[in-house]
């Protein structure tokens, strides 16, 4: 969902937070963001439970959109940050070269999100739910009947578990749901 600067943004107290702030770099002012985005990801990471930032540059020669992803422990953590001084501040400066949108996401929001449209509103947590579950359930058809044949009986059922939960995190973050997105974009969206 859309988040306006200073505007609240509520979810789980125990769940991990994350903002993404997608930025419109004003053309030939690149520098002048890459040298304030080095003092804001500075500024953030002194702040406590800060899980780090994530930097997602532009292709070359595509755009002057850069999305940037705060991630903390949990939301107080993150309204500590997006309340504080130093941050409204550092936002304030970047306004002079570049213009700014807000997309706060609490759980599998993140897995939904499509590049080309960064602003859309998560899917209907219905809609995320079922075709989480529906590309979960096929990866374990084939990943645990694949495990079976290959891991050793010897294993232990946790280290063998540890392999599936790898697996299926991994194929579903970086493959499966970027894929599945983008084939049901019009339906979930």
């Amino acid at each position: 969902m859309p988040i306006e600067t200073g505007q609240s943004v509520e979810a789980v107290q125990s769940d991990p937070a994350s903002v993404m702030i997608t930025r419109t770099v004003h053309p030939g002012r690149e520098d002048d963001y890459k040298h304030w985005l080095v003092r804001l990801i500075n500024a953030a990471e002194k702040f406590p439970n800060n899980l780090g930032t994530a930097v997602l540059a532009p292709t070359p020669g595509k755009s002057n959109v850069f999305r940037l992803v705060h991630r903390f422990t949990d939301q107080e953590s993150l309204r500590a940050w997006e309340d504080s001084d130093i941050r409204h501040a550092l936002s304030a400066e970047a306004d002079a070269f570049s213009t700014s949108q807000r997309q706060a996401a609490t759980g599998m929001e993140t897995w939904f999100s499509i590049s080309e449209a960064p602003a859309l509103p998560p899917p209907k947590k219905w809609k995320m739910a079922l075709v989480t579950i529906g590309a979960v359930y096929g990866l374990t058809a084939v990943i645990i009947p694949l495990e079976m044949a290959w891991v050793p009986r010897s294993w232990s059922f946790y280290l063998t578990n540890v392999i599936t939960n790898v697996l299926i995190g991994g194929l579903m973050t970086y493959l499966v749901m970027p894929t599945v997105t983008r084939v049901l974009r019009r339906w979930l969206y």
